[in-house]
């Protein structure tokens, strides 16, 4: 076979998995979910700028709380060792996606001070899924 043949079979190919809709990248469920994988991990270092890389600019808590907030509040959990019994579990959380927003939750966080769940809302921004809100689940 010449060379012009072979680039035609492999062009038509590469143009039916286009038009089939097949693509190799991830899907935004899985993209969340390594966003907040990142986070937890970046938690446990106790790496506040990768911590903080996560959440958006426009974040804001259900008390109105903004990234720097939560920069200064997250540093003072590191300092005070509040993390060092703590496990962050992300297994049961699950995503909801609208658009470019999402919430996934329940993120559940347990140690010796005791337990609770958080819900997460995200925003897709240049194509990166990144925390843009967040509020305690009801017990």
């Amino acid at each position: 076979m010449n060379k012009a043949v072979i680039l035609t079979l492999v062009l038509s190919m590469a143009g039916g998995f286009l038009l089939s809709g097949c693509h190799s990248g991830p899907s935004d469920e899985e993209l969340i979910g390594m966003t907040m994988a990142e986070w937890k991990t970046a938690v446990a270092a106790k790496d506040i700028d990768k911590v903080m890389a996560e959440y958006s600019e426009s974040y804001s808590s259900e008390r109105g709380d903004g990234k720097e907030q939560v920069r200064q509040f997250m540093t003072t959990v590191f300092e005070r060792g509040w993390m060092d019994s703590a496990t962050i579990e992300l297994e049961e959380a699950q995503a909801a996606i609208e658009g470019d927003k999402a919430t996934f939750g329940p993120v559940k966080f347990k140690s010796d001070r005791g337990e609770f769940a958080i819900n997460y809302d995200l925003k897709k921004e240049d194509g990166v899924w990144l925390i843009a809100g967040s509020r305690r689940q009801e017990q």
